[in-house]
């Protein structure tokens, strides 16, 4: 102020991003991008559309909010993502919160197969992702972790990580997942009871008409991979964990996972 006096914003600026996305009979029905999340829609040799998610603010940290939604209504679908999702240092008690929204309909095939997300040491994220899909539509859902930059000698010594998956079939609950890790994570990351030294973890989950097949091509797959994996099929769905001492050796091995799955189209952009 010109009389001397100042006054001084102590809030620190956050960014905020929403992308809606829907498609229809197989082709494109809406999309919606605003702040700092954008939408691609490359090119796809495939059946599957493709939606790449980008995230211009090049990361998230403490404060962000973040939302993804799409729908499949008799489309096959595959979301992604551009880069590695970024979870930085948060210098407050107020986490970076990122909620995925899935729907499919009518013998959609939706499937959501991020790039890793890499937690750095301090940092606080709170992550929700809500499924609903119908008897004849299926979905499969990938989402792997990295346990800070170990390419620049980082260990994640600190963090807050909240993870809740809520996957509904015909408005019934078949499936949820959580985790949260909190405090000393050293020590927690390795114990045997944690990631037993791992860099990086993945869960894939598939739900839907083709489980067993779907299991048994994971199956067929575990012997191809360095990480320690295992699969598993009940009641209409496959579950595969996945520990990694390295993260491009984990990466690869749920690329070979992926391909071997049958009737499932790899990201290009993972290339």
């Amino acid at each position: 102020m010109m009389d001397g006096t100042s006054t001084i914003s102590r809030s620190l600026q956050r960014a905020r991003g929403a992308i809606r996305t829907t498609f229809r009979n197989g082709a494109l029905d809406r999309l919606f991008h605003s702040g700092s999340a954008k939408a691609l829609l490359p090119r796809s040799y495939g059946t599957a559309s493709e939606v790449v998610l980008v995230n211009t603010a090049g990361g998230i940290t403490g404060g962000d909010t973040f939302t993804y939604e799409t729908g499949a209504d008799a489309s096959d679908v595959t979301v992604t993502t551009q880069a590695a999702e970024r979870a930085y240092r948060s210098n407050g008690d107020e986490p970076a919160r990122l909620d995925v929204k899935l729907s499919a309909r009518n013998g959609a095939n939706l499937h959501w197969l991020p790039q890793e997300t890499i937690l750095f040491d301090h940092s606080r994220l709170a992550r929700r992702i809500d499924v609903d899909l119908d008897r004849d539509s299926e979905c499969l859902i990938l989402e792997s972790l990295v346990f800070g930059r170990h390419a620049m000698g980082e260990t994640l010594s600190q963090c807050q990580f909240t993870d809740r998956w809520r996957i509904r079939c015909d408005g019934q609950l078949v499936h949820a997942e959580a985790l949260r890790l909190h405090g000393d994570l050293e020590r927690c990351l390795a114990h045997g009871a944690g990631a037993d030294g791992a860099q990086m973890m993945a869960v894939i989950v598939y739900v839907g008409p083709r489980a067993e097949q779907i299991h048994a091509d994971m199956n067929s797959a575990l012997g191809t991979v360095v990480s320690r994996a295992a699969v598993s099929a009940w009641h209409g769905k496959a579950v595969m964990r996945l520990l990694a001492g390295e993260t491009m050796t984990g990466k690869q091995d749920l690329a070979n996972i992926l391909t071997a799955i049958g009737g499932l189209q790899v990201p290009r952009v993972w290339q």
